[in-house]
């Protein structure tokens, strides 16, 4: 397995894979779900990856995407938009080599800190984050859909 940009070619795929990830999150509300698909479309991950080949990364393993991690420069830092694992993958360390392969992207794409979001009751990648060394900075109640979420950040090494 390997963390690679991800390609104009890996669009249908990954598109796919996302819309799998977020059909299963039960913490999302419909709303949430419904525009977050429609932001991450073929067409939209194509565009990120024009404008920043770092913005899409995707974990392949020998040829299969099993995971991904979006994000976005913002005046100097990183939002990191989303990073899932296929479910049958899971628990093998994907999404930290994820986070990793982001943190390392950030010397070129000039950005000091890395921030996102969770939904409060996502306890598996706040894990994750957590674990990685991201600090909760604190919580939005009835926030983004009208959900309660957590902001994250982690500054790194300039």
């Amino acid at each position: 397995m390997r963390i690679r940009r991800m390609t104009y070619e890996d669009a249908p795929r990954l598109s796919h894979l996302f819309e799998l990830v977020i059909s299963k999150l039960a913490y999302y509300n419909t709303r949430a779900q419904q525009e977050e698909l429609a932001k991450y479309s073929r067409e939209a991950l194509c565009a990120l990856i024009q404008c920043d080949p770092d913005a899409v990364l995707v974990a392949d393993a020998e040829g299969d995407i099993v995971g991904f991690c979006i994000s976005r420069y913002d005046d100097g830092v990183l939002w990191l938009s989303w990073f899932g694992v296929r479910e049958d993958h899971r628990g093998a360390g994907i999404g930290r080599e994820l986070l990793s392969a982001l943190e390392s992207s950030c010397p070129g794409r000039k950005c000091h800190k890395i921030w996102c979001d969770t939904r409060v009751s996502n306890d598996r990648s706040a894990r994750v984050l957590g674990n990685a060394g991201y600090r909760k900075v604190c919580t939005l109640l009835n926030h983004w859909y009208g959900q309660d979420f957590h902001i994250w950040e982690k500054v790194l090494s300039t």
